[in-house]
């Protein structure tokens, strides 16, 4: 007869990657507010304090986690578009990983400077100059291009406009517009707005 000990199921070991994959998995599911160290013990099957053998505390763990969000941005390589398409193929890759996580994105927004997203600032910065940007508008499209981006897409993901009512007749009379079948068309016409301002000098 097998002993107790051989009968029992292997656990699966912790690790940096398996937690943060975890975490990502759950924040998925329910949300950063009800996001606990105790309810991913409970999904990893640990008590919580076991977690912070591998993070010193939570604020490690979520940058653990947008780490994972983060690998799946992309910067485009240079080609026929030129600059302008590497901007709107970054900032699209950037939506895309929103639909995709919309719970854990505005991790994002607060933690990028924090975490290895700064390889991927590099990156941006690295493809603009490339492409003939002096520094300083290098800089400058970077941070405004980021900054549409993260407040464009909180946007988005806060939900639907309310409908309006009488008390404000002037929402009601663009109400239609403000729906989500028009978030493609707006999120690509600022940024062309944004393309627009910009030359390489």
């Amino acid at each position: 007869m097998a002993s107790t000990a051989a009968a029992r199921p292997r656990r699966e070991p912790l690790t940096q990657d398996r937690i943060a994959k975890t975490s990502l998995e759950l924040i998925d599911d329910i949300g950063l507010e009800e996001f606990s160290t105790r309810r991913l013990g409970a999904a990893l099957g640990c008590e919580a304090m076991a977690i912070y053998n591998h993070f010193a505390s939570k604020d490690a763990l979520l940058d653990a986690v947008v780490d994972k969000l983060i690998k799946d941005v992309t910067v485009p390589a240079k080609g026929p578009g030129g600059w302008q398409e590497r901007v709107r193929g970054f900032a699209r890759s950037y939506r895309a990983l929103a639909h995709a996580h919309p719970k854990a994105f505005p991790l994002l927004a607060t933690r990028r400077f924090r975490t290895r997203a700064r390889n991927l600032v590099d990156q941006i910065v690295s493809a603009l100059l490339e492409e003939g940007f002096e520094p300083r508008p290098a800089a400058s499209l970077f941070r405004i291009l980021a900054n549409y981006c993260n407040g464009a897409i909180l946007d988005e993901l806060s939900g639907t406009f309310p409908t309006a009512t009488d008390e404000h007749p002037n929402i009601k009379r663009v109400q239609a517009f403000l729906s989500p079948e028009h978030y493609d068309e707006i999120f690509d016409r600022g940024l062309s707005l944004i393309i627009e301002g910009f030359e390489p000098k």
